[in-house]
């Protein structure tokens, strides 16, 4: 059993973290823990250094933390697939540079996942038509089953 965990960092990384952590338990699955990094936007953003033309995901063959290539997330991501090896799940960490839907469809593919989770952030009705949302385009491309964690509003 295969489940992708897409992760962005925001305030509801915790709760996907730990119903992730539940259903790898409870179904012996092995997780893959997936973090996005959005492409350079031509008009937004500054050329990168040359040492940051490593693609993301050779961030996380290096042995180092700090390697050329530093995403400020890979110390978190490394951090979470270890407790959840401390827990006994056995974990992948996966980073890609994609639009987000494309990037959790893509590696879902890849890696042949039973089940890809990830959260939704309750968004109004005005962001999604102007924006859209990662968890619709995924659910409408996946080829698995999907898993929304809902935001929990205190």
């Amino acid at each position: 059993m295969k489940l992708l965990v897409a992760i962005d960092f925001s305030e509801l990384a915790e709760q996907i973290i730990a119903e992730a952590e539940k259903l790898a338990t409870v179904l012996h699955a092995k997780v893959f823990l997936l973090h996005v990094v959005p492409p350079p936007s031509p008009i937004m953003d500054v050329p990168p250094d040359v040492e940051a033309l490593i693609p993301p995901e050779e961030v996380f063959k290096k042995t180092s933390i700090t390697a050329p290539f530093d995403i400020p997330e890979s110390a978190k991501l490394i951090s979470i697939a270890r407790r959840l090896q401390e827990s006994g799940i056995d974990t992948t960490v996966i980073a890609s540079q994609n639009d987000e839907v494309s990037a959790i469809i893509d590696e879902s593919k890849k890696i042949g996942a039973d089940w890809i989770m990830l959260g939704s952030h309750r968004h109004g009705a005005l962001f999604h038509l102007l924006v859209g949302s990662v968890s619709e385009g995924v659910i409408r491309q996946a080829t698995c089953p999907v898993i929304i964690v809902p935001s929990i509003q205190q």
